[in-house]
């Protein structure tokens, strides 16, 4: 029964700091406003050289909602 329960616990421990870790990294990329990420996104874009001719736009507006996304905004 101690074993069970020392495991429970160490279960429910190992959920608290992963949604923790979560919600603070989360956190951090929404405090970012719409411009300021939008920027970030595209300045990202051109540094890597994706082009935004005709055969290539559909990777960078792909590329660009993901990164988008990770700030917490749909394009």
């Amino acid at each position: 029964m101690f074993r069970y329960k020392v495991l429970t616990a160490l279960v429910a421990a190992a959920f608290v700091v992963a949604f923790g870790v979560a919600d603070s990294v989360s956190a951090k990329h929404k405090k970012v406003s719409y411009d300021q990420a939008w920027k970030i996104c595209k300045d990202q874009m051109d540094k890597d050289k994706i082009s935004g001719t005709t055969g290539q736009s559909n990777e960078r507006y792909t590329r660009g909602a993901g990164c988008m996304k990770k700030y917490g905004y749909k394009i």
